[in-house]
C-alpha cells in the first residue's frame, strides 16, 4: 500500500453527504434537477472528544458541486442520480507545504419508495435504496507520491446505502418533521497502489422545517453521524479513523415561479469524539438551485382535446 497515511479523516473521499433531510419533490412523471455547490474547512485536531493543540495539516477545505436529478415514475416510486465534482480538494501543512486535487467524485444512483401513506394522520414512510459508483480518477499523484485517501475525489469504492424517512405533516404541511437513518458500507479498494476499505457510516437525523409566506421555508436538522474505524491492506483497523459527529444544520429556501427554488444550508459541529487524533470539520456550507417539472401537466396539455366554442 503505497498511499500517504494521513492520521485524520475529516473528509473522506467521494460524493460528501448533501441532502437537506427532507425525501424532495415526489409526484407521477414529476422530474427535479438540482445543481449544488458545498464548501466545507477544516481545521481543528480533536482527540477523543477533546480539542488538542497538535498539528499537522494546518487546514483543509474543498469546494464540490453536484448534479442530481430525481424522476417520479409512479406516485409512491421514485428514482434519482447524482454526479459529483470537486473543483478543488487541498490540505496546507503546518511546514508549508500544500497538497491539491481536482475531479470527478462518484456517481450514485437511487431509489426511494412510499411504502406507507397514512393522509388522514399525514404520516409518509419512504425505505430508500442507493448505489454508488466510483467514476472518478483515482490513485492521483503528487509527483512520484500517491495522494492520500482524504484528498482523492473519487472515493475508489463500490458503496451501498440503505435508508428510511419517516415524515409527519401538521397544520396543513406548513409545519412537517423527518426522521431519517441510513447505513453505507464500502467495498474494499484494491488497486496498483492502494489497499484500503472505509468504515461503516451510520447517520440518524431529525428535521423539522415550517413555510411560511407560502414561498418561504425555513428548517432545522440535527444529524448523528457515526463511522467505523477504516482497515488497512492487513484488514487491520487504522487507529486515527473513524468517530461519531453531533451536527447542528439551519437551512432556509425559497420557491419562486412556482416549480424554481433556491436553498442555503449552513452545517457546524456541536460534538465530536474521534479515535486518535484527527483534523475535524469546522464548519460547512452549501447552495442548491432546483427546477421540478411537470412532465404530467405536460402530457395533458398535449393530448387534450381542444374547447369547442
Amino acid at each position: 500500500m503505497l498511499y500517504i497515511q494521513a492520521d485524520a479523516q475529516c473528509c473522506a473521499a467521494g460524493n460528501p453527504i448533501s441532502a437537506d433531510g427532507s425525501p424532495g419533490g415526489t409526484g407521477k412523471n414529476m422530474l427535479e434537477v438540482s445543481l449544488l455547490y458545498l464548501h466545507s474547512y477544516s481545521s481543528i485536531y480533536y482527540e477523543g472528544h477533546q480539542k488538542t493543540d497538535y498539528k499537522y495539516i494546518d487546514y483543509s477545505y474543498f469546494d464540490f458541486s453536484s448534479l442530481r436529478v430525481s424522476y417520479g415514475i409512479t406516485k409512491r416510486l421514485k428514482v434519482r442520480a447524482e454526479i459529483g465534482y470537486f473543483f478543488s480538494k487541498a490540505q496546507s501543512f503546518d511546514f508549508g507545504y500544500d497538497r491539491k486535487a481536482n475531479g470527478f467524485g462518484d456517481m450514485i444512483l437511487g431509489v426511494q419508495y412510499n411504502v406507507y401513506q397514512n393522509t388522514p394522520l399525514a404520516i409518509d414512510i419512504f425505505p430508500s435504496f442507493d448505489f454508488t459508483l466510483p467514476v472518478g480518477k483515482f490513485d492521483q499523484m503528487n509527483g512520484p507520491v500517491v495522494l492520500p485517501i482524504d484528498i482523492q475525489p473519487s472515493s475508489g469504492s463500490f458503496k451501498y446505502n440503505a435508508g428510511l424517512l419517516v415524515s409527519k405533516r401538521f397544520m396543513n404541511g406548513k409545519f412537517a418533521t423527518f426522521l431519517s437513518g441510513n447505513a453505507e458500507f464500502s467495498q474494499r479498494i484494491n488497486t496498483e497502489r492502494t489497499n484500503y476499505k472505509y468504515g461503516n457510516l451510520y447517520n440518524i437525523s431529525l428535521y423539522g422545517s415550517y413555510t411560511f409566506l407560502r414561498n418561504f421555508t425555513t428548517a432545522l436538522q440535527v444529524r448523528t453521524m457515526i463511522r467505523d474505524r477504516a482497515s488497512d491492506n492487513n484488514k487491520e483497523k487504522i487507529n486515527a479513523t473513524g468517530g461519531t459527529y453531533l451536527f447542528l444544520t439551519p437551512q432556509v429556501r425559497y420557491t419562486f415561479f412556482k416549480y424554481w427554488s433556491v436553498g442555503f444550508l449552513f452545517e457546524y459541529p456541536i460534538y465530536k469524539y474521534v479515535n486518535g487524533k484527527q483534523l475535524t470539520n469546522d464548519y460547512a456550507f452549501s447552495f442548491r438551485f432546483s427546477r421540478n417539472i411537470n412532465f404530467a401537466k405536460k402530457k395533458k396539455t398535449l393530448f387534450e382535446e381542444p374547447v369547442k366554442r
